[in-house]
């Protein structure tokens, strides 16, 4: 992993000098869809959950805004999302599920433009992870409820009461390396394919529910390799 991360600093360092010098908006938006393979175990295991596939498993929905404080370089927020949603299904229970995971970047990006239409780029960033699953209980049965979900996962029985919020979350920390080429379709208008890894330093105890931590599922998204495509639009 390391290799890989000298690699992708020594090619940003050497398309640096010749990048030229073009005019385009400082700030700009990006809309698309991500694509990468994680291993959910703890979910992918557990016959109670809905079933995998491309949607739940592999997709993501991206967005980022990005604003040029350099001739060569930009600053921004990129999120990547992948979430599902479905009825999740235990022996004495059965209820409305979703889960969502929030890979949040924050970017520091160097390109340089090849051709007047054609850019490189590289970004070596930062990313804040977030985890969070969400039941539909009823009030009266909720605690037990939550502790077979918890069961499923490996812990036992840690709840006593419940609140309101129904949500367990997990927050974690990591890293991206990403290359990436867009193509301007206009001054302001670009398509832009990016490809790299994530790391992820994720474990699945502590995750907070009811201001309890709790054992979470067993999320293999470390070396992730992932791939991106995405609409970009300049604002000015």
């Amino acid at each position: 992993m390391m290799s890989q991360i000298y690699n992708l600093i020594i090619f940003a360092f050497l398309f640096l000098p010749f990048s030229e010098i073009k005019s385009q908006p400082k700030l700009s938006l990006d809309f698309g869809l991500g694509f990468y393979q994680p291993a959910l175990e703890g979910f992918d295991e557990n016959g109670a959950f809905p079933s995998k596939g491309v949607f739940n498993r592999n997709l993501l929905i991206n967005y980022a805004i990005y604003y040029e404080f350099f001739n060569n370089a930009r600053i921004g927020y990129n999120n990547l999302t992948s979430f599902e949603t479905g009825q999740v299904e235990f022996v004495n229970f059965s209820g409305a599920f979703n889960r969502s995971l929030h890979y949040r970047i924050f970017a520091l990006e160097t390109f340089f433009r090849w051709r007047p239409r054609i850019e490189l780029n590289f970004t070596l960033s930062p990313v804040w992870g977030r985890g969070v699953i969400q039941m539909d209980t009823e009030p009266d049965e909720s605690v037990g409820d939550w502790n077979e979900l918890l069961n499923s996962f490996g812990d036992n029985s840690p709840l006593s009461k419940i609140g309101s919020t129904n949500a367990m979350v997990k927050n974690w920390f990591g890293y991206a390396g990403i290359i990436g080429f867009r193509y301007y379709l206009s001054s302001r208008l670009a398509i832009d394919f990016k490809s790299g890894f994530l790391n992820n330093f994720y474990k699945e105890d502590n995750w907070i529910l009811n201001n309890t931590r709790v054992k979470g599922p067993k999320l293999k998204i470390d070396e992730l390799p992932i791939f991106s495509f995405k609409l970009i639009y300049g604002i000015r």
